[in-house]
């Protein structure tokens, strides 16, 4: 069945050549009873090794039912070791962790074995060895002696045609050995058993054949007791074995993250330092990549608050469509819309007041009243009338004394705007004042005043806004009004004038052959961005030097020359050409971080959008910065992964036994490395899901802690998610990693080095 033709064992160790044994001719047979005798280091065990594939052999041949195995690899003799190996250790190489039924019942189910046959089988081994009263003892518990049944039983429990035994009775008092050399020589009438021992007398009496060893070299080889009922054939046929089952696999990982608690809680300690160091510089990073963004400025728009977003609505032409109240209804219904402008020309608009001396400016954004229905003020009321305004700023306004004092001198003045059409003779008083922190407010961050006042007033500013914003031509009979830019004539509103007609100066006469401007058409153009639309009006008449003031205070001008040119109109004419519905609206998000998700939603409605946050130009020095950032982010992530991988590495040598061990019972490569994978996928979610339950703890009752409110502010569901796919993944690279590098070696090699 085995025989060794020359065989020698040598160990390298620092440079040292070492002989294990050497040009050892060997045969074994079925149905011997083998006794190795020899004092220590004369090699017996190391050939026990070489004979059941624990160890490798240099030089000679051993053959297998007579195939060669010199070019066996690690795996060939895993497989051997599974089919004809049966192991009985001097130092046991039991699984302290585990119980006497676990430890027995582990080489049957390595094998494949199913619960119920496993499960009658030890405990007939466990009654069998007298260990029925321990069975559920962990082995750490027991005594040597004890422990040497486990082990005997153990190999017992796999039912292969050789039984391997290194001082089977070493531990055993002299009773209870003679009954386990008994249970040995009953079991070699089928099988080879192979044992080697010191004290040869005990199994005398049952062996069929001893061979004695001296400095690695067989000194004798006889045979005693011979039996006559011993097999003719010596080649014996092992049944093949099968894979361990899956369900198995995962009982037996999930028990191993468990059954050794220091190693258990170094895991989770470094999966949960690994989970939220992942976290918490994904939340940092993405802090001040969203800071950056945040930073800058754009010419175009005043107001650059980071939760703006503009839509416009547009057809399948590309043509700009007015906003409809349906429109409305359906964009304030999208998720983390907060507010919606829908004049959004006001936002970037400012409108000025100042007192009749001149000594009190305000500067500000105009913003509908309805903004601010139902908020409770710090001083005063809301307006009620079209000239009370209602301001609203910052407590440290550069502009305004926010003092009790400052606000009262703000209330008790009079106003009129600056540069208005429409609103230019009003006098204006502020009736209420609320001071805000600008971070309350995403319409205060470019600005620190507000304007609010009631719905006639926002009529005509956003009038003056969109005249400001248009472009206007006029033709005066066949005197068109040819640069936009620069326009020849300049309209002014008189209520004076009758609607439907309009007020030259007479010395446009001169432009008409008839020398009469009386009568001819006047018509006037606007155009902006989203529209064009036109009136045509009848010249009713003229005025001169003398008349002008029956249309307009000429003691608002220096002299007449400056005034000459001007072309009267009524208001309602003139207005009318500006009194669109809104093409362009201004939506205020909730939560800023999510802005581009709320764009997302809007352009699934069918509008266009601009992000205010994406339009803002960066400072080259603010682009290096978020360069920089983002290389020292990716370094960090890198040393983290690779200093944890080491750690973990390191806890994992505890585990060095334990899979050296299961190798000897049969575990191949794919199977040491799955129960790794579980065992340490285990630790990874448990330590991942403590993370993400403290994080969410510590934001409900400390919410205002900076890393705990950065991480929920920033890190979004897929982060979380990719982050816990880079945990499991590091799991999975070390458990193949360390089932790899335990098998590079033998077996035996492996259990006695550090991995």
């Amino acid at each position: 069945m085995i025989r060794l033709e020359n065989v020698s064992k040598f160990y390298y160790t620092k440079g040292v050549i070492a002989v294990g044994f050497s040009k050892v001719n060997l045969n074994f047979d079925v149905g011997e009873f083998v006794a190795i005798t020899g004092e220590s280091g004369s090699g017996k065990s190391t050939l026990l090794n070489v004979i059941s594939g624990l160890d490798t052999y240099e030089e000679g041949e051993m053959y297998i039912n007579g195939e060669e195995t010199s070019h066996y690899t690690e795996k060939d003799f895993e497989d051997y070791r599974r089919k004809y190996i049966g192991n009985i250790f001097q130092n046991f190489n039991l699984v302290n962790s585990y119980t006497v039924y676990q430890n027995i019942a582990l080489v049957m189910q390595l094998n494949g074995s199913k619960n119920k046959d496993i499960k009658k089988r030890v405990n007939e081994l466990i009654d069998k060895v007298g260990l029925a009263e321990y069975k559920n003892t962990k082995a750490s518990k027991l005594s040597g002696g004890q422990k040497q049944r486990v082990a005997i039983a153990r190999a017992l429990a796999k039912d292969t045609p050789i039984i391997i035994a290194d001082e089977p009775t070493g531990n055993l008092d002299s009773e209870s050995a003679a009954g386990i050399i008994e249970l040995l020589a009953s079991i070699a009438k089928e099988k080879l058993v192979i044992v080697v021992t010191h004290n040869y007398d005990q199994v005398e009496p049952y062996v069929t054949r001893k061979i004695k060893m001296h400095d690695g070299k067989v000194l004798e080889d006889s045979k005693v007791n011979v039996r006559e009922d011993a097999p003719a054939d010596s080649t014996v046929q092992a049944e093949d074995y099968k894979n361990i089952r899956f369900f198995t696999k995962l009982r037996l990982g999930i028990r191993n993250a468990f059954n050794i608690p220091v190693k258990f809680l170094l895991l989770t300690f470094v999966f949960i330092f690994v989970s939220l160091a992942l976290i918490v510089e994904t939340g940092v990073f993405q802090s001040e990549k969203w800071e950056n963004s945040s930073s800058g400025f754009n010419w175009v728009f005043s107001n650059n608050s980071t939760s703006r977003i503009i839509i416009k609505n547009i057809d399948e032409n590309k043509i700009a469509q007015p906003f409809t109240q349906d429109d409305f209804d359906k964009i304030s219904k999208v998720p983390n819309v907060d507010r919606v402008v829908s004049q959004d020309l006001l936002v970037d608009s400012q409108v000025g007041f100042e007192t009749e001396n001149g000594d009190n400016y305000l500067y500000g954004n105009p913003v509908e009243l309805k903004e601010y229905e139902g908020t409770t003020l710090d001083y005063g009321r809301m307006p009620e009338n079209e000239n009370e305004i209602l301001i609203i700023t910052t407590k440290n306004s550069y502009y305004i004394d926010t003092s009790k004092n400052g606000i009262e001198k703000l209330m008790g003045n009079e106003y009129k705007m600056s540069y208005s059409s429409q609103l230019k003779d009003a006098k204006f008083k502020i009736v209420g004042v609320k001071i805000v922190d600008a971070s309350e407010d995403p319409m205060l961050v470019p600005r620190e005043i507000l304007i609010s006042s009631t719905d006639k007033f926002f009529e005509r500013i956003m009038l003056d806004t969109n005249m400001a914003y248009s472009k206007t031509l006029v033709t005066l009979g066949n005197a068109k009004d040819q640069d936009e830019n620069y326009p020849m004539y300049k309209i002014m509103l008189s209520e004076k004038v009758e609607p439907g007609t309009a007020i030259v100066s007479t010395e446009y006469n001169s432009n008409f052959k008839s020398q009469r401007v009386k009568g001819e058409t006047l018509s006037i153009r606007v155009k902006n961005t989203y529209y064009e639309d036109s009136i045509d009006l009848t010249v009713a008449g003229t005025y001169n030097k003398t008349t002008f003031n029956n249309y307009y205070s000429l003691k608002e001008w220096e002299s007449y020359s400056d005034c000459n040119g001007f072309i009267f109109v009524n208001p309602k004419d003139y207005n009318s050409l500006f009194e669109h519905d809104s093409y362009q609206v201004s939506v205020f998000v909730s939560d800023e971080l999510l802005v581009s998700e709320t764009a997302k939603a809007l352009e699934d409605l069918g509008y266009d959008t601009l992000v205010m946050k994406d339009t803002l130009k960066k400072d080259d020095s603010l682009a290096i910065l978020e360069l920089f950032s983002q290389m020292v982010t990716v370094g960090l992530a890198i040393v983290l992964l690779v200093v944890s991988y080491f750690v973990i590495r390191i806890i994992l040598k505890s585990r060095n036994v334990y899979y050296s061990t299961i190798r000897m019972l049969g575990a191949n490569t794919g199977v040491c490395r799955d129960l790794l994978i579980v065992d340490l996928l285990v630790d990874a979610n448990l330590a991942f899901a403590i993370t993400t339950l403290a994080i969410y703890l510590l934001n409900k009752f400390i919410p205002s802690f900076y890393l705990v409110e950065t991480v929920v502010s920033f890190v979004t569901l897929p982060q979380f998610i990719v982050i816990y796919l880079i945990v499991v993944l590091i799991s999975l690279i070390i458990s193949i990693r360390y089932a790899n590098r335990l098998f590079k070696k033998s077996t035996m090699t492996t259990i006695k080095e550090e991995v």
